[in-house]
């Protein structure tokens, strides 16, 4: 088994959050994971500190699968974004101590900044499918980035927010959701604006 196994990285995730709410990223060892997975430290070979922290992103990517489920279709597109994204703070917020640890470490280290905005594009891919809206080829790659830009802009307000209060997280989020529908329109996914009748 490796951490590529997808029930590994579950375990490892829920470890992983546990953790590092307890003391700093820093100090966590990947014996500590496994043991903290219930799993044999064989079961990581090849991973890392920086990998776990990955098993929890993508746990936190996938809680906004349901939200997709119950989503009303006459929403427009922007309001979909805006509710699938926010779905996923609202998973990360009971792990807040955790989830900053986790980026504390990163921060620490700047050959980890680039993989951190990765990590927000492989959020903004999955967002824009359960949207519904191309997230392959060349114009979803370009839509990925684009939001990869404005998710990692409202987790950097959400790690301001105060506990349980998404006060500054939605006021980002909102903002630059409508500034990217004003500038790209149709070309970034959402629908065109219905053009004013002149007045009579």
């Amino acid at each position: 088994m490796s951490m590529h196994d997808p029930a590994i990285r579950r375990d490892v995730a829920r470890a992983a959050l546990v953790l590092a709410a307890a003391k700093p990223w820093r100090e966590i060892t990947l014996p500590n994971l496994a043991a903290g997975a219930g799993r044999p430290t064989a079961d990581l070979y090849g991973g890392s500190l920086w990998e776990a922290v990955d098993c929890v992103e993508e746990a936190f990517d996938r809680t906004m699968a349901e939200a997709a489920e119950s989503m009303d279709p006459s929403q427009s597109v922007r309001d979909r974004l805006f509710d699938l994204i926010m779905r996923r703070f609202e998973a990360m917020e009971p792990h807040r101590a955790a989830v900053l640890s986790m980026e504390q470490g990163v921060d620490r280290d700047p050959t980890l900044l680039a993989s951190q905005h990765q990590r927000h594009v492989r959020c903004a891919r999955w967002v824009l499918a359960l949207a519904g809206l191309e997230a392959d080829g060349m114009t979803g790659q370009a839509r990925a980035q684009g939001l990869g830009v404005i998710i990692g802009q409202a987790r950097a307000a959400w790690r301001g927010d105060d506990a349980g209060d998404f006060a500054k997280t939605m006021a980002s989020l909102d903002k630059n959701l409508r500034r990217a529908e004003e500038m790209f329109g149709r070309w970034a996914g959402f629908e065109a604006k219905p053009k004013s009748e002149d007045p009579a």
